[in-house]
């Protein structure tokens, strides 16, 4: 966590503590600060400004970090962890105040930076309008933003800081070799950065809609995209096809922790907001089943703890390391336990008042096991091995719901075609990621056509019956 180290006190990891705990704050925030508003004595514009101070304040605290760690390198202060490790005095006096974010190996400071940055610029061209105090859709979206705000400080906190980087200690330390990354390098972690900004504000205008449209889902997509491709470029996590090892002995080798980071990241950022399109066009077109609307949710449950399960045993078969598919299946199925438990946990949102969509309870499950997956991949890099399945299960099980429910108007022989369609694809999807661990990229973007090809199939078979079917009543 980004509290340091050390034996003597360090301004800079206690500001990130305090942006740490400050997130809390960001994600109860719709609850505290809603009961505040209530009060007839609390002055209106007052609770604003403590509206928005709650993005704002991040964004001090880190410009603070920054003066205090140019400061330690442009005076060479050696007992600054940060200092030793991360410029040293062959640099210039412009190398080692760009040392405090783009240095190899270095603590990734430019991506919460940017994210800060951008969090006040979307907030003041595209946000203002949204306040909690607001009330109805208002209050909605700016909700769903503080929250998203609240899980992706300490994300980006505890995935990309280094703790021992900002230790202050009471003598010298000895410096280390590390140089500066590349300038293009030094965008795409901006880009990153910024556009997990902009992903806040598009996911939030979605909070709560029973409809999604195509043109609010895109911006989505690609904003999630830009957040995570420039960090795989900027590392260059993948081997060699040709000359290096296979993937396997780089997941092995522990060499691969970022590849697995990102991956985990995508099913938040691609699988959930796609997951929230996927659910509400089915649901515009097909409608509620009048009856067995359990047992779609029971094949929900049953089909995504399934499908994840074989998608980690899989994967984590080919690692040298595993020995056979009897324990790649237990370690796999230990991986599993805490997101499944998490997310049935997340069932019981509807409970809270997250009721507005339909499936309320499905719902609350892929939106706890999307949270919770970055979390788990930081601290065990293997539970990334999930997340192939938790994405396909979470784009196709919507539509597979249906075909085990009471619907007359649906055919039977539609829903075999349906089911046949995504199971197989499924299938070669697992089978792909499986030779990518062994055989190399070009299996990779097999595995990621195909993957691409499961959410396409299911709006594709929703649009293609959306004249024939009569909506059910709603229950």
């Amino acid at each position: 966590m980004a509290v340091g180290g050390g034996d003597a006190f360090s301004l800079s990891a206690t500001l990130l503590t305090i942006i740490l705990l400050w997130s809390f704050i960001q994600w109860t925030a719709p609850w505290w600060l809603h009961e505040i508003s209530k009060r007839n004595s609390i002055d209106v514009q007052r609770i604003r400004q403590l509206d928005r101070a709650l993005t704002l304040l991040p964004l001090v605290l880190l410009f603070a970090v920054m003066t205090n760690l140019i400061f330690s390198h442009i005076t060479l202060d050696y007992s600054n962890a940060h200092v030793a490790n991360f410029g040293g005095g062959h640099l210039s006096i412009i190398e080692r105040i760009f040392a405090t974010m783009f240095s190899e190996e270095g603590p990734w400071l430019a991506i919460p930076l940017s994210f800060a940055i951008s969090s006040i610029i979307c907030e003041y061209f595209c946000g203002n309008q949204y306040h909690i105090i607001d009330g109805g859709i208002s209050f909605v979206r700016r909700s769903s933003a503080l929250r998203l705000h609240g899980f992706l400080w300490p994300f980006m906190l505890v995935a990309y800081l280094s703790s021992e980087s900002f230790a202050v200690y009471s003598i010298p330390q000895p410096v280390g070799e590390s140089t500066l990354i590349a300038p293009l390098y030094c965008i795409f972690q901006i880009i990153s950065g910024a556009s997990l900004a902009v992903w806040i504000y598009f996911t939030s205008r979605l909070s709560q809609e029973s409809e999604i449209r195509p043109k609010q889902i895109y911006p989505v997509l690609i904003s999630g995209l830009f957040s995570i491709m420039p960090i795989i470029v900027s590392l260059g996590v993948y081997p060699n096809p040709i000359e290096g090892p296979s993937l396997s002995h780089f997941v092995a080798l522990e060499m691969a922790d970022s590849l697995a980071l990102c991956i985990s990241l995508g099913v938040l950022l691609i699988g959930w907001p796609l997951f929230l399109y996927i659910l509400s066009h089915i649901h515009s077109i097909r409608g509620q089943a009048r009856e067995r609307k359990w047992l779609g949710l029971l094949f929900i449950f049953s089909h995504t703890l399934i499908i994840t399960w074989i998608s980690g045993v899989v994967i984590l078969e080919t690692l040298p390391n595993v020995s056979g598919w009897d324990s790649a299946m237990w370690l796999a199925l230990t991986l599993m336990l805490p997101l499944s438990v998490v997310g049935l946990i997340g069932t019981l949102l509807p409970m809270a008042g997250f009721d507005a969509r339909p499936r309320p309870e499905i719902w609350g499950f892929y939106l706890m096991t999307s949270l919770l997956i970055p979390f788990l991949t930081i601290k065990y890099p293997l539970t990334a091995a999930l997340a192939p399945g938790l994405f396909i299960s979470m784009v196709s099980s919507p539509l597979l719901a249906t075909h085990v429910e009471n619907r007359p108007s649906l055919l039977a022989s539609r829903r075999v075609i349906e089911s046949l369609v995504i199971v197989i694809l499924s299938i070669i999807g697992l089978y792909c990621l499986h030779q990518v661990m062994t055989c190399g990229i070009l299996y990779m973007l097999g595995a990621i056509v195909i993957i691409i090809c499961i959410p396409l199939s299911t709006i594709m078979f929703t649009n293609s019956v959306s004249n024939e079917i009569e909506i059910g009543e709603e229950e």
